[in-house]
């Protein structure tokens, strides 16, 4: 079951949104692969699967077991995550279908990661990132240090939170996010915030309105979203 030509455009499409955020997998769905760079294949209901250093997998259907990359590597899901991805280095991770509930992506340095579905489990990550959620974000999203960049191309009910330091958040939301669910966002994240929620559930403008929110105990606060419409 490889990837279907929609999907590799979305990739490419949120590759080129997020500055660069899949270069691997593009090149290798464009180019194919090496003889001396080869991908793994394997099947989501196999043993679990360990990678040496910047190796590459495919996962045909739902991914059951769990996967190591210690140092670096490009993992693609062709299915559901139900399992746990360890990823360390820079990590590039594709997910065509959903993140489900007990599904965990935790990466101890940077992480790039596509979902092609809902984020319903958690993605931890411990230094930037870079995430495009084609659907809802109901479950958690643990932000590193330094920044993130995050799309959800439809309804945020989720969390979003640091996993240790906050960073500067740049955040798209297509679908809805309620206010207050903003508000939340903007205390753990005190330095820099800035979003844009295509529906709300307050007028359209920018927000937050008040004095008191614009400022904190070390100045300004940078803290900034805007609705576009309101539900």
């Amino acid at each position: 079951m490889p990837v279907s030509t929609e999907i590799q455009v979305r990739v490419a499409h949120a590759d080129v949104v997020m500055d660069m955020a899949f270069p691997y997998s593009l090149k290798y769905w464009q180019r194919g692969e090496k003889e001396t760079d080869p991908w793994l294949q394997r099947t989501g209901d196999s043993c679990a699967i360990f990678l040496e250093e910047k190796q590459a997998v495919i996962i045909e259907g739902d991914c059951l077991h769990q996967v190591s990359a210690p140092e670096e590597g490009t993992i693609i899901v062709c299915g559901n995550l139900y399992s746990t991805l360890d990823v360390n280095g820079f990590s590039e991770i594709i997910i065509t279908g959903d993140v489900r509930p007990d599904g965990y992506i935790r990466a101890d340095n940077f992480c790039h990661a596509f979902i092609g579905g809902r984020l319903e489990g958690t993605l931890q990550s411990a230094d930037s990132t870079k995430v495009w959620i084609d659907s809802d974000l109901t479950g958690v999203l643990k932000t590193g240090f330094s920044f993130s960049r995050i799309h959800v191309g439809s309804d945020y009910t989720g969390s979003i939170i640091p996993h240790e330091q906050p960073s500067s958040l740049f955040l798209n939301v297509a679908g809805f996010a309620a206010n207050e669910s903003l508000y939340r966002i903007m205390e753990y994240y005190p330095n820099r915030v800035n979003a844009s929620i295509a529906v709300s559930d307050v007028p359209p403008g920018l927000y937050p309105q008040e004095d008191s929110h614009r400022r904190n105990e070390r100045g300004n606060c940078f803290a900034r979203w805007s609705v576009q419409q309101q539900r």
